[in-house]
């Protein structure tokens, strides 16, 4: 049996943008506007909620909100998503692994127009 390469025969290429220039000229003058919002997801090695919440809140402050998503006694970690202003992110995120250490992000979405700061 032949290996073929996924690159080379199984990935479409898209001709038509790079045979147009005009199409190009459009593409770029679209302004890409970033989410004011986003929402990181945390993992930490704890179950005391109450005590993690708290010492998110002294940590971040009026930065972020956060809110626990999941707590899972059996692996001993809680599962908590922390929303913010996209530009406050570098200091949530200092702020945070300066507490938890060994806290483990996961995914960052963007927060879409209609979310509301409080």
């Amino acid at each position: 049996m032949r290996q073929s390469s996924l690159a080379v025969d199984n990935v479409p290429r898209r001709t038509a943008l790079r045979s147009s220039e005009g199409t190009m000229t459009a593409l770029r003058a679209v302004p890409r506007q970033a989410p004011a919002w986003i929402r990181l997801s945390l993992a930490v090695a704890s179950t005391q909620v109450f005590a993690l919440r708290q010492t998110m809140h002294r940590a971040l402050g009026d930065l972020a909100r956060v809110y626990v998503v999941k707590v899972d006694y059996r692996h001993g970690e809680t599962m908590m998503y922390v929303e913010l202003a996209r530009t406050d992110r570098d200091e949530v995120m200092h702020a945070i692994m300066m507490t938890f250490p060994a806290a483990q992000f996961g995914v960052t979405t963007a927060l879409g127009n209609e979310h509301v700061a409080h």
